[in-house]
């Protein structure tokens, strides 16, 4: 606990900085830099349990979110709460996190220095018990004396942080890592300093200092791995822009980037992140793209492309933007959003480690009485009876069971937000490893999402009156507002025709007044008549052919062009070679999903689907007990990829705030579904090997160490070991190579 004074975030001046607003208060996320496994993230959840809302614990990135009303509950208490509690808590956004942060990082370097200076002088002045040499009456007691000055920094001031948090701990009424270590370090010292004053008795001051020298080591090599875990998000927090540069008539002036506005000029200089989503004036840019797509090369952009917030001007040039979203409205805010809801959720298997590791801490207390008892009722001294319950607290590792998932999770999300694959649910990539069927939406998914119109057919009926342009600009009315892919081949013949009453009709096209007339426009075969398609047409295989009905009378054909994407074939195949069923289900006719299955290898396949046709199919194929991966365009399959196993969805429209998938390709490629399923994989091998680690330590070492079997000394070694080969083994790669990804360009929605 400090006695910092934390009433200066309650100012509203300054909650811009490090809240979002949101329903009924604001959102705030917290750095806790002494939070080290499951019962620490229990207890900051319990320190702000009376005054926060919806809160949140990310033990991989020791961070915590909570929602607060400041009328009710000033954010001071619950900052305070936090510091009382030990977990040390750090807002993101304020400005001397840094600084504290390299003053905690300086002063853990200071701890450990002293305690490995005591730790080998303490070591060297035991030199002569390990080999059972008498240093005789006038050298031993000031061997003793010396071991007994040299553990007063190395474990009082060093092991200071494990103590004062095992005492925090038990005030509070709970129990977590700290209270084992503490009783171990506190027994070992204490004993050892009477049996100096007395002048006899074995001596613990070498396992002390030892000991308190593995976890501090241990702890600085888990924080930095941990940190590697969560990289991308402070990555992308970084590239958050505070000031911005707008142009006013001539003048370009620095303003704070609060006061930035939609519509308003901002000047990006070379080198500077971009501070809003916005399109591009006067020049072309040459923007690093990486944190947002994964795309690691320069992306060039012409004058009116849409860029995004938090792209580096690589030009020699000021760019112009013209600002269309701000804040949280950004796809970078999205992004990092999504990237903190999927950090902060715990998947199932998480929860029952988490669980495990709860009740461990007090078995480890009751094992090590046992232990004890054991011992004195066999006949052994009070000297090894002392010894085996000293080791047992010592070997005992519960953090390593609470670091076992999330560590995994951390790492394998972050791997893929580097390549563009964003991962929006935690237990999405232990879910896609046991995916064992696909399923592909065809328009916008295996195919660009914009589709070109290619031909227009007037149909030879004298009644409507309208020429190819006449039914060309009906069609774009009817479009006008709407997101589906067949609206983006309309979009440049709007002449703004009035259009009224106009209506969705799932899987059967959309209707609506144009100009007076009654009009329907949708797929051929979803057609009110039937309509034949005349030898003018210059279809091809993957052509979607709609018709248009003015009046109750077939007006025109037009003939769109789907253009496959480039890593369609390379990623179908890849799927297939890992043993997985594929299947194509779409809304378009049948002749053009045949074409579309029969080009890319893909053997089931189902047309003029709708989506209560998808989700049906979707659920007979989960009755039947498969596990079903879903891949679309996040708009109209919403209610497949909210049911799905697990759902992928294109970053077209709406997808970042509105899709139910799981996943988020945003560098609008499928080359992501390979890797993605890679990673899964070994994520989920990862999560074993580290479960399977932890629970085996234990059981192996715990039954030494009751058995009198593991010196103190070794088991001090082996625990501190324990959680670190967790944290390092959920940072290794995986045992294959990783796909190429293509060229990726970033979607806006």
């Amino acid at each position: 606990m400090t006695d910092r004074d934390w009433t200066l975030y309650d100012r509203a001046d300054l909650r811009g900085g490090f809240a979002r607003p949101r329903a009924g208060g604001y959102e705030v996320t917290v750095a806790l830099d002494g939070m080290h496994c499951a019962a620490c993230a229990a207890r900051a959840e319990k320190a702000v349990a009376a005054g926060a809302r919806e809160v949140a614990v990310n033990v991989a990135t020791r961070s915590l979110r909570f929602r607060y009303d400041p009328a009710a509950t000033p954010l001071s208490g619950l900052l305070a709460a936090l510091d009382r509690s030990g977990l040390e808590p750090r807002l993101l956004a304020s400005a001397d996190g840094g600084e504290r942060a390299r003053r905690a990082q300086r002063l853990s370097l200071a701890r450990i220095g002293v305690a490995t200076i005591c730790a080998m002088q303490v070591m060297m002045l035991a030199w002569p018990s390990y080999f059972g040499i008498d240093s005789g009456p006038d050298i031993e007691p000031l061997l003793r004396t010396a071991q007994l000055l040299l553990s007063i920094p190395g474990v009082l001031w060093a092991g200071w942080p494990f103590l004062s948090a095992a005492w925090r701990s038990l005030r509070d009424g709970q129990l977590d890592m700290n209270v084992p270590v503490a009783l171990a370090l506190l027994a070992a010292f204490i004993a050892s300093a009477v049996r100096t004053a007395l002048g006899s008795g074995e001596l613990y001051f070498d396992t002390a200092t030892m000991f308190v020298w593995f976890l501090l080591i241990g702890r600085q090599l888990e924080g930095r791995s941990r940190d590697k875990a969560s990289e991308h998000l402070r990555l992308l927090a970084s590239r958050r822009a505070l000031t911005a540069q707008r142009r006013v008539g001539p003048v370009v002036e620095t303003i704070a980037i609060d006061a930035l506005a939609v519509g308003d000029i901002a000047i990006v200089a070379p080198g500077d992140s971009l501070p809003a989503d916005g399109r591009l004036l006067d020049l072309p840019a040459e923007l690093d793209e990486a944190l947002l797509s994964g795309e690691s090369r320069p992306v060039l952009h012409a004058v009116g492309d849409r860029l995004l917030a938090g792209s580096l001007n690589l030009g020699s040039s000021a760019l112009a933007l013209q600002v269309e979203r701000l804040g949280d409205d950004t796809v970078l805010a999205q992004i990092a959003g999504l990237l903190d809801n999927a950090g902060h959720a715990k998947p199932r298997v998480q929860r029952i480690a988490d669980r495990i590791a709860a009740h461990f801490i007090a078995a480890v207390l009751v094992l090590a009485a046992v232990g004890a008892t054991l011992a004195l009722y066999r006949g052994a001294g009070g000297e090894t009876a002392f010894g085996i319950a000293l080791a047992v607290l010592v070997a005992s590792c519960p953090c390593a069971l609470s670091l076992a998932v999330p560590v995994a999770l951390a790492a394998g999300s972050s791997r893929l937000a580097k390549q563009g694959v964003l991962v929006a649910n935690a237990g999405a990539l232990s879910a896609l490893a046991g995916i064992d069927t696909v399923l592909f939406d065809k328009t916008g998914t295996l195919t660009r999402n914009a589709l070109l119109l290619r031909q227009v057919l007037p149909l030879a009926d004298v009644t409507t009156g309208l020429d190819a342009d006449a039914v060309t600009r009906i069609a774009a009315a009817l479009e006008r507002g709407s997101r589906h892919p067949i609206a983006s081949a309309f979009a440049d013949h709007d002449r703004g025709l009035p259009a009224q009453q106009v209506r969705q009709l799932a899987g059967a096209g959309i209707e609506g007044r144009v100009d007076g007339r009654a009009c329907w426009l949708g797929a051929l075969d979803a057609s009110p008549m039937a309509i034949a398609v005349p030898a003018a047409a210059e279809l091809c295989a993957d052509d979607t052919v709609i018709a248009l009905v003015v009046d109750g009378v077939a007006a025109a054909l037009f003939v769109l062009a789907a253009r496959v994407r480039e890593e369609s074939a390379t990623v179908v195949g890849d799927l297939e070679q890992r043993g997985l069923r594929l299947e194509l289900l779409s809304g378009d006719g049948a002749t053009a999903v045949a074409a579309m299955a029969a080009r890319l290898g893909i053997a089931r396949h189902a047309a003029r689907q709708t989506p209560a046709g998808k989700l049906a199919h979707l659920q007979a194929l989960q009755a039947a007990g498969h596990r079903v991966l879903a891949v679309g365009d996040g708009l109209n399959d919403a209610p497949l990829l909210a049911a799905a196993d697990v759902s992928a969805a294109m970053p077209n429209g709406a997808a970042l705030t509105q899709s139910r998938a799981d996943l988020l390709l945003l560098g609008d490629s499928l080359a992501g579904l390979p890797l993605a399923l890679s990673v899964a994989h070994d994520t989920r091998r990862r999560i074993r090997e580290n479960l399977g680690w932890a629970l085996g330590y234990n059981l192996l070492v715990l039954p030494l160490a009751m058995t009198g079997q593991l010196p103190p000394w070794l088991a001090a070694a082996g625990m501190s070991l324990s959680s670190l080969l967790v944290v390092l083994n959920a940072q290794r790669g995986g045992a294959g190579p990783t796909p190429p990804m293509p060229p990726m360009r970033p979607v806006l929605p």
